[in-house]
C-alpha cells in the first residue's frame, strides 16, 4: 500500500497575505473644559423700609412709656400709702370674713379715716377692737350709741348677720376709725405679696425695672458723638484676571494682582 498524498486535479494553494506591523495611534491628551473661578455677587447691606423701621421704634416707645407709667404709678401709690398712715390720714384693712356682705366681701380692703366720736351716728360702719380682743379689729355697722360721760358705748351689727354682736364696745378718745372707702379684691392681692417668695420676686422686678429704665435714659440722653457709628470700608474689592484668547491673563486697572485660573 504507497503512502503518497492524494492529490485532486484543479486544487490551488491557499495564499495569505504578508503580516502586518501593528501601528498604535498616538496618545492624545486628556483635555478638560476649563475651571471657571467662583464669583459671587457682592454683600449688598440690609435694607430696612423707613415705614418698618418707624414701626419697630414706635412699638418700643409704646413699651417703654407703659412700663415706665406701671412703674410709676405703683411707686407712687406705695409712697401715698406710707404717708397716709404715717400722718394718720387713713388706715387700710382687709375683709377676711362675710359678716357685712354685700357692702364689703372677703378680699376687699377697707380704706379707713378718723371720725370724731362726737359726730359718729346710727348706720355708720367703724373699726373697732371687741371687749378683751385687743389683737382683734372688727369693722361692722353701729347699730346704737348711747352716749355716758365716760365715754361712747356702741352695738354693732354684720349687714349679713341676723342679730346684733354679743357685745357693746366703748370708745375711748376722741376719735374713731371709719370706712370711708373699700377697694375691691385688692386683698387678695395683699394677701398674695405678703409671702416671703413673692416678695422676694417682686423686690427683684422692681429692681430690674428700675436699672432698664435707668439706662435707657442715660442711653438717650447721651450724645450723638459718644456713640459708636459704623463705617462702611471704601476699599475697592479686588477683581479676577480672565484670560484673554492666548491664554495671557489680563488684570484690570483697580485689581491688586493678577490671579489666573487653573488650567
Amino acid at each position: 500500500m504507497s503512502s503518497e498524498m492524494a492529490t485532486y486535479p484543479g486544487a490551488q494553494p491557499l495564499r495569505y497575505p504578508p503580516a502586518q506591523p501593528l501601528r498604535n495611534a498616538p496618545a492624545q491628551p486628556l483635555r478638560y473644559p476649563s475651571a471657571e473661578p467662583l464669583r459671587y455677587p457682592p454683600a449688598q447691606p440690609l435694607l430696612v423700609p423707613i415705614e418698618q423701621e418707624r414701626q419697630v421704634r414706635g412699638g418700643r416707645g409704646v413699651v417703654r412709656l407703659a412700663s415706665c407709667g406701671l412703674l410709676g404709678g405703683v411707686v407712687l401709690l406705695i409712697l401715698l400709702a406710707v404717708a397716709a398712715m404715717a400722718l394718720g390720714i387713713s388706715r387700710f384693712t382687709v375683709i377676711d370674713t362675710g359678716s357685712m356682705r354685700p357692702t364689703l366681701n372677703p378680699g376687699d380692703v377697707a380704706v379707713l379715716t378718723p371720725e370724731r366720736i362726737a359726730d359718729l351716728r346710727r348706720g355708720q360702719v367703724v373699726a373697732f377692737h371687741p371687749p378683751g380682743e385687743p389683737r382683734l379689729t372688727v369693722i361692722h355697722r353701729v347699730f346704737s350709741v348711747r352716749r355716758l360721760r365716760d365715754g361712747v358705748v356702741i352695738q354693732t351689727k354684720g349687714d349679713a348677720n341676723n342679730t346684733t354682736d354679743a357685745w357693746k364696745a366703748m370708745l375711748v378718745g376722741n376719735t374713731v376709725w371709719r370706712e370711708a372707702l373699700k377697694v375691691p379684691k385688692l386683698g387678695y392681692l395683699s394677701v398674695w405679696s405678703g409671702q416671703r417668695p413673692v416678695r422676694f420676686v417682686l423686690l427683684i422686678a422692681i429692681v430690674v425695672l428700675l436699672v432698664s429704665t435707668m439706662l435707657g435714659a442715660i442711653w438717650r440722653s447721651s450724645p450723638a458723638g459718644s456713640r459708636p457709628v459704623r463705617r462702611r470700608s471704601r476699599r475697592p474689592a479686588r477683581s479676577i484676571a480672565v484670560p484673554d484668547a492666548k491664554g495671557v491673563p489680563r488684570l484690570d486697572a483697580d485689581a491688586d494682582r493678577p490671579v489666573s485660573r487653573i488650567a
